[in-house]
């Protein structure tokens, strides 16, 4: 290759090197517009892929085991989710006074209408029967309120949709995506395929070990909750029942503490409203306290954690995570965070050691081993039989 040939295959080089930059800042850009999608599709896909997984094993078709796991499992729990929060927002109305139809009133966007037209909006949701009266001006602020709403509708549907899409598609398609990122980007015994790994295995504890841990506990609160209710009398019923499972479920992340914030004092206002009753008030908190203790802090720590979670990754970090999230992005913050952690943790455990000392980058774990499921060493031997060390599980 002569002068004038290299400076052309460079100067081609640098050519499609702009353009590829080009493309990714295209790709960025759609990626922040959209991120709520897709966060929430990455979650669905983690979610779902253990249950795909044993799917697939009845199922010869990639595509009908991961719509099957979609139909049968993302979407009913995720109308157990949307009833659990309906209620925990009805209990929160009833605690701070606010009436029900002012959290509707939020939930649907009609902050953005005038004083007036907020008013009228909610002494219909109150007492429909009040647009019979109505002259054509409230009429007309009834069909601004009513299309602000079908918006807000028309968006949550369609961010659902795509999110689904997504996780459809990486539930048919990750095997040949991490053939594709092994061969491509990362082969095996590479610190990249060992960090892909990592991520894509703390990934799935976090947002199918901890979510779902966090769901079955709130359920299972809630039965003892509401059989309390039944069995007590009434003026020993806990209140917000469905507030108070729910709270219950999120504490119990937090390691040895796990429900007892919640249940502690509940047991303990309930024995103070038995003692002013006197009689043989005192054995339901008795009750409630030593039922809760078995099904709300024995169990979980025994059976429901080791085998749902599994890993070892800092609970308390994902706590913050979930807890951040929301706060610092809105809604989609709660998925995209712990995201974010998982990808700073398990680059610390892998690379950055590596990187401070000037040393060749490797895939064994050299920082913070607590923090991952195991040693990732064994994955720089390419002669080894671990199949499991794609990053698809």
């Amino acid at each position: 290759m002569n002068w004038n040939e290299f400076i052309d295959y460079d100067r081609n080089r640098v050519a499609w090197w702009l353009y590829v930059l080009a493309l990714g800042a295209g790709v960025a850009f759609v990626g922040y517009s959209f991120v709520g999608m897709f966060v929430l599709g990455v979650f669905f896909y983690y979610a779902a892929r253990p249950v795909c997984n044993r799917v697939s094993e009845y199922v010869d078709t990639d595509g009908i085991a991961a719509g099957l796991t979609l139909a049968g499992f993302v979407i009913p729990i995720l109308l157990i989710v949307v009833y659990v929060v309906l209620a925990g927002l009805r209990d929160v109305s009833s605690l701070s006074g606010i009436p029900g139809t002012g959290l509707l009133s939020s939930l649907l966007n009609i902050e953005s209408l005038s004083a007036p037209q907020q008013n009228f909006v909610e002494t219909l949701l109150n007492d429909p029967s009040e647009l019979q009266s109505a002259d054509t001006g409230r009429i007309r602020q009834v069909a601004t309120a009513a299309i602000s709403a079908l918006g807000t509708v028309l968006n949550v549907l369609i961010v659902l949709s795509l999110a689904f899409g997504l996780s459809y598609f990486l539930l048919r398609d990750d095997d040949r995506i991490a053939a594709w990122f092994r061969d491509e980007m990362a082969p095996e015994g590479s610190a990249g395929h060992a960090y892909a790994y990592a991520v894509d295995d703390e990934l799935e504890t976090v947002f199918f070990g901890n979510v779902l841990f966090v769901l079955v506990m709130s359920v299972l609160a809630a039965v003892v909750y509401y059989g309390f209710n039944f069995l007590a009398p009434p003026a020993l019923s806990i209140p917000f029942a469905v507030l108070l499972a729910l709270l219950t479920g999120i504490t119990s992340l937090i390691p040895l503490v796990v429900g007892k914030v919640v249940y502690v004092p509940l047991v303990a206002y309930l024995a103070w409203i038995a003692s002013q009753q006197g009689g043989p008030a005192m054995i339901y908190p008795i009750g409630l306290l030593v039922v809760s203790f078995l099904a709300l802090d024995i169990l979980p720590q025994t059976f429901l954690q080791p085998y749902i979670s599994g890993n070892d990754i800092h609970v308390g970090i994902m706590m913050f995570a979930y807890i951040l999230g929301p706060m610092l992005f809105g809604w989609y913050g709660f998925f995209l965070l712990p995201l974010f952690f998982v990808l700073v943790i398990q680059a610390v455990r892998i690379v950055v050691t590596d990187l401070l000392h000037g040393e060749r980058l490797s895939p064994d774990v050299d920082a913070a081993p607590s923090l991952g499921e195991r040693d990732l060493g064994d994955l720089g031997d390419e002669d080894g039989s671990d199949d499991s060390s794609s990053t698809s599980s």
